[in-house]
């Protein structure tokens, strides 16, 4: 079929069978194009990173050469040196602490909720969960709320104590943890909450055998991303907590940009090694997140 003949058949409404040879071409050319793209999109995500590894091997002569030098450095550890030193692991396992608790309480929290606004109704039922969806912001930090944190937790008591910033982690990553967990629970069938409660299960028997087993792809998708979103939180970190034993990891960071400019050797090195639990997690649990994410998009 000629081009003339194709147009003159699409103006006329009919179809156009196009030849077999042609379309196993366009889906090659497709499928390169859809590769190309992805190639540079993880060369674009893979260069911060391969760069900040390369600078933090370099020793001080070398950071500063003109022309910056990629391959053509002696590699030296000074810098991770430096950071071990200067007391870094010990903010890593304030951080993991913080973590760990703010995910276990996050999760502990947003299931039982989740079943609450998914199987009941109350009063103010609907606006209570747009409310807790339009909070979801909270999980990127809240800026704006950091004064009148301080201020509560500073006339409360609470300020500078291992409970500070889990307590801030799990108010700014619950509402994030319980959409996931909603989004699930709306497609698992309330026809086996019926069939357990009319064999007499209570309704947290039913919550602990039946929604617990089959909600764990989102359970897993809300713990990494309640991790990710505590790691990396820098604002109320660097306010609420003041004392060296209790400071997390990303203020830890910040202190390698001194007054006088940026110590780029320890900056990076000690930003290597922040990012480590986060590749690990990813790597262990990342499936969960679109499991957990799209397990909710068909009902039944």
């Amino acid at each position: 079929m000629t081009a003339h003949t194709a147009l003159l058949a699409c103006s006329q409404g009919q179809s156009v069978k196009i030849p077999r040879a042609h379309r196993r071409i366009l889906s090659t050319v497709t499928g390169l194009v859809v590769a190309a793209l992805f190639s540079l999109l993880v060369i674009l995500n893979l260069l911060p990173l391969i760069w900040g590894m390369l600078t933090s091997l370099k020793g001080e002569p070398d950071l500063f050469r003109f022309p910056p030098v990629i391959f053509d450095f002696t590699p030296t550890l000074e810098n991770y040196q430096r950071v071990i030193d200067s007391g870094f692991l010990g903010n890593m396992r304030a951080s993991l602490v913080y973590c760990v608790v703010t995910v276990v309480a996050a999760l502990t929290l947003a299931l039982p909720a989740a079943y609450a606004f998914d199987r009941f109704n109350f009063p103010l039922r609907q606006p209570l969960f747009l409310l807790i969806v339009a909070s979801i912001p909270l999980s990127l930090g809240a800026a704006a709320l950091l004064i009148p944190n301080y201020l509560y937790f500073t006339k409360l008591g609470l300020t500078n104590a291992w409970f500070t910033l889990p307590l801030i982690y799990t108010a700014h990553q619950l509402p994030m943890a319980i959409w996931i967990m909603k989004g699930t629970l709306e497609g698992i069938p309330k026809e086996l909450d019926e069939a357990a409660i009319a064999d007499g299960a209570t309704h947290f028997e039913v919550l602990r055998h039946i929604i617990l087993p089959l909600s764990r792809p989102a359970l897993g998708a809300a713990g990494v991303l309640t991790f990710v979103g505590s790691w990396n939180e820098f604002v109320a970190s660097s306010v609420m907590v003041d004392s060296p034993g209790l400071r997390p990891i990303q203020p830890a960071i910040y202190n390698f940009i001194g007054f006088f400019g940026r110590e780029w050797g320890p900056l990076t090195a000690s930003a290597m090694l922040a990012i480590i639990p986060i590749l690990i997690t990813f790597a262990l649990l990342g499936r969960l997140i679109v499991s957990g994410l799209t397990k909710g998009s068909v009902k039944g």
